[in-house]
């Protein structure tokens, strides 16, 4: 939360009821940077269908790792933390890896990719990109609402009026990705950023979690419908 700059984070992955392994991966970091209380976190959705899904997730979860350690640390002590600042580090790390896990689908002639998304904590402000179909929530007055847009072809349809939100939400194309991570020679990431609020709370999930539950009973298993601040704290 902000305010008084104390991030607390949780965070779980499990294999599901589908597929024999796990391709999902997630990173929660928090720490104090030049006085500054920062947090990084991302979850990444390696693309089933595809093989070397899970490295592909895996490797965009250590890269970024790295560079909480590595590229973040340096860029705000030495006073280069202005919001362009910080949104060019992040393309800048999205377009390496992106190239790293293109290469290597290239190199071994398979497609190789998976969904990103992540949220940087640089004090009271938020910092949000995603590519896929992953997404960030946020919790605000005990409402959620999604801060991402889904790089999908049910999303795109949905956007440019061809079908209903029902008829997405039983399309049989709804897995189908118009970018992510490790397909296309150029990512195109989706971006977003604002102010962090006391008692604010973000999720970060893949489809596996938004599309079997929905909005309302994300809300409820999260102990926010009906509740106060003070009963939520």
């Amino acid at each position: 939360r902000a305010g008084d700059m104390v991030y607390r984070y949780g965070g779980c992955s499990e294999t599901g009821d589908v597929r024999n392994e796990n391709q999902d991966h997630i990173l929660c970091r928090a720490g104090n940077i030049g006085g500054i209380p920062c947090g990084l976190f991302l979850v990444a959705d390696g693309m089933g269908g595809l093989r070397h899904g899970g490295w592909a997730s895996e490797y965009t979860a250590r890269s970024f790792e790295a560079w909480w350690r590595r590229e973040l640390p340096p860029m705000i002590l030495a006073g280069r933390d202005s919001d362009e600042d910080l949104e060019e580090l992040l393309e800048q790390e999205i377009w390496e890896i992106n190239r790293a896990v293109y290469r290597f689908g290239r190199e071994r002639q398979i497609r190789c990719g998976t969904t990103l998304s992540v949220l940087l904590l640089p004090g009271s402000r938020g910092f949000i990109r995603n590519l896929g179909d992953s997404r960030v929530y946020r919790q605000r007055d005990n409402r959620i609402r999604c801060l991402t847009q889904d790089q999908s072809l049910v999303a795109q349809l949905l956007q440019e009026g061809a079908i209903t939100e029902q008829e997405a939400k039983i399309s049989s194309k709804k897995n189908v990705l118009t970018m992510c991570l490790g397909m296309y020679e150029e990512a195109q990431s989706f971006g977003a950023k604002g102010r962090v609020r006391n008692g604010d709370v973000f999720l970060l999930c893949s489809d596996g979690l938004y599309n079997p539950l929905g909005e309302a009973r994300m809300e409820e298993l999260l102990g926010l419908a009906g509740y106060g601040a003070e009963q939520k704290a």
